[in-house]
């Protein structure tokens, strides 16, 4: 059991991705294994996954073990994909790019998500009096950042280019006890400030997930 806390919490973007190296195979395993073409990934990168899989695809993972032709996607959060039904055998292939580059954000006030709640689908067989409801998924999700307003800030310029651009983006935060999660998605950011009485100014950048949310102890 462990407790984490905002205070003392980081954020980055990626604002650079290494080339892209292809993933020949994946394994139905627990954690899963990445067969790529040769690669010069090293301990502690952050890579961004292509992949047929829905569940893999979009998200950036830390492996837990490198190879010059493999990743291995273990650690506190190892990724399971024994279930062929959400990870059918021999589609999981794709490409595998380092996020070369990270950019801090400075002045992050609040840090807030929204969306990811199941969806459901009413089912009204003539044979019943009742309805029912079938889950077929999940909503879209999104993190909302509230930011001292700063325009000369390095990574409120990175922001406001890849919004401006619709450039999809990698990011991660980083809690005082050392946790990190990392996503990716499109940005979008509120130029204009909001101004009040005895707050800061700020402004609101939003980033929608395309993949999963991924965190690590």
């Amino acid at each position: 059991m462990a407790y984490s806390f905002a205070d003392g919490s980081r954020f980055l973007l990626g604002t650079a991705l290494g080339p892209a190296v292809n993933i020949t195979a994946a394994s139905n395993a627990s954690p899963a294994v990445l067969t790529t073409a040769t690669n010069t990934f090293t301990a502690g990168d952050e890579i961004l996954i292509n992949s047929g899989w829905d569940d893999l695809t979009d998200s950036v993972f830390k492996p837990s073990a490198l190879t010059s032709t493999s990743l291995t996607l273990g650690g506190s959060t190892p990724i399971d994909t024994t279930d062929v039904n959400f990870y059918p055998a021999g589609s999981g292939t794709g490409t595998a790019q380092k996020v070369t580059t990270w950019v801090e954000i400075g002045q992050v006030l609040n840090i807030n998500s929204s969306g990811g709640d199941p969806r459901f689908v009413n089912i009204e067989p003539l044979a019943r009096r009742n309805a029912i409801q079938v889950p077929v998924g999940f909503n879209p999700q999104s993190i909302q950042l509230d930011i001292g307003y700063d325009p000369t800030l390095a990574g409120y310029q990175a922001l406001v280019a890849a919004a401006r651009t619709l450039q999809k983006r990698a990011f991660k935060f980083v809690l005082a006890g050392g946790q990190t999660g990392y996503g990716y998605g499109y940005i979008a950011v509120s130029e204009m400030p909001r101004l009040a009485k005895g707050s800061p100014n700020m402004v609101s950048a939003s980033i929608a997930l395309l993949g999963k949310f991924v965190g690590y102890q």
